[in-house]
């Protein structure tokens, strides 16, 4: 097989060094870039690797213009230049630089393109170091109060469709699962108000507002990451002002509230939360009580004398602290209690833990109750009634109240009389002390049995 270069005949077998010939001869080194590539460096690493076609090991020809070549004799004279003992002893070549080079820049491309693809999480990054000390309220946040007073409680809501199919929320409607959530988020503290429109008695009412419970809870909690806050909310819970700031006080913006799951609330916000970083949710709510159920947060008539009078308990056992105010209702997930209950005046307040102080203003009266130890949201507990009380003390200063209807209240001597006993014997049994300072009992069985007798 015959081919033609510049003109001239040759052979295939011959090419390579016909066109040695015609580049040293004929052209400038710079027109022969192939001669370069793909002739001399090749035979040139060849030549180093094999330790050169001479007698001395580690000699190479050059490939220069010292070379010379007659193109009439088979044989190609080379001037030879004597390498140093070093070149000698270790087999080296220009052309393990260019692998390294080549290799070098191949990673570097490597690297740009996998930070051009990797997204960046926008963070918030801390600017001012005040921390947050949960129970403290900071100046810059709103009081609850003002969000009680001047929110208009209008529904935001909105169903939106689960669209997300992460892992963690393949349960969250599986009523098996108690509609769980994820726990992206730890509570550490509950701030709980709630202002109650009781019409204990005839002459109480509120028209309109009846039966009605204005709520506001504050949740301190760590953040696990992420731009999405998920609670356990009735759905007959209308959600007013929503709020979160970071441990340095700066708000993060909610930019839609959502149910798009049974008894969850959904928060998106409009940036991402610090994973490990602590978080406060401020939540303004306002619902019904329950007057058809003994669940929740519900009421209970009495008659007293010639009226019909009514009472408010809890009963959250045990998913049901939902219906009293947003929370991750969960049993295992548990955290602190600081309750405030505006309830009328007339009435009497108590919960988990005895009463700090109580303040009548006109017609209502606010009774803020000490901070309870961390429990589950099923425990937490309150009622509000005219109910009298028996209260009997133990020898270490524990306080045992029970409350009852007052027609009623000759047949509680007997449960009085008995708790203080039962606390001392099992403190002794267990020889473990009671934790709290008062043990407070309502006799919600005899007010049950009233309630089915009445309807």
């Amino acid at each position: 097989m015959r081919q033609k270069f510049d003109g001239r005949p040759l052979e295939i077998r011959n090419a390579v060094s016909t066109y040695f010939e015609y580049c040293l001869l004929d052209t400038p080194d710079s027109a022969c870039p192939l001669l370069q590539e793909f002739v001399i460096a090749p035979f040139a690493l060849e030549e180093c690797r094999r330790g050169g076609t001479s007698s001395e090991p580690g000699r190479m020809r050059p490939f220069s213009g010292a070379v010379t070549a007659s193109a009439s004799t088979s044989s190609t004279t080379a001037v030879a230049t004597t390498v140093t003992s070093e070149q000698r002893e270790s087999p080296c070549c220009s052309a393990r630089p260019l692998a390294i080079g080549v290799v070098a820049v191949s990673m570097s491309f490597a690297l740009i393109y996998f930070l051009m693809i990797v997204p960046l999480t926008t963070t918030i990054i801390p600017t001012t170091p005040s921390p947050m000390i949960p129970g403290a309220v900071s100046s810059s946040h709103p009081t609850e109060s003002t969000i009680l007073n001047s929110t208009l409680f209008v529904s935001t809501t909105e169903h939106i469709s689960a669209t997300t199919e992460d892992p963690l929320y393949m349960n969250i409607n599986d009523k098996y699962h108690r509609y769980q959530i994820p726990l992206n988020h730890i509570p550490l503290l509950y701030e709980v108000k709630l202002k109650l429109f009781l019409p204990w008695k005839p002459s109480v009412n509120y028209d309109s507002d009846n039966f009605v419970v204005e709520g506001h809870v504050r949740v301190h909690f760590t953040s696990g990451g992420g731009s999405r806050v998920l609670l356990h909310s009735d759905s007959e819970q209308h959600i007013g002002e929503c709020m979160v700031r970071d441990e340095f006080g700066r708000e993060i913006f909610v930019k839609h509230v959502g149910r798009g799951f049974p008894q969850v609330l959904d928060l998106h916000l409009a940036a991402d939360m610090i994973h490990g970083m602590n978080y406060t949710l401020d939540i303004a709510f306002r619902r019904h009580m329950e007057q058809d159920g003994a669940l929740g947060l519900f009421t209970v008539p009495y008659t007293y004398g010639n009226e019909t009078r009514h009472m408010v308990a809890t009963h959250l056992q045990n998913s049901e602290a939902r219906k009293v105010f947003p929370c991750i209702d969960i049993p295992e997930v548990k955290a602190q209690f600081d309750t405030v209950i505006i309830h009328p005046t007339g009435t009497t307040a108590i919960a988990n833990m005895i009463d700090n102080s109580t303040v009548v203003d006109g017609g209502w009266t606010t009774t803020t109750f000490k901070r309870t130890p961390p429990m589950s949201t099923y425990l937490f507990a309150f009622s509000v009634s005219d109910f009298p009380y028996l209260e009997r003390i133990s020898s270490r200063g524990i306080k045992s109240r029970v409350f009852c209807d007052p027609s009623k209240i000759d047949f509680a001597e007997l449960i009085a009389d008995s708790v203080i006993p039962l606390l001392e014997f099992y403190e002794d049994y267990f020889d473990i002390l009671y934790p709290l300072e008062k043990l407070g009992e309502c006799n919600i069985t005899t007010l049950l049995y009233t309630r089915s007798i009445n309807t």
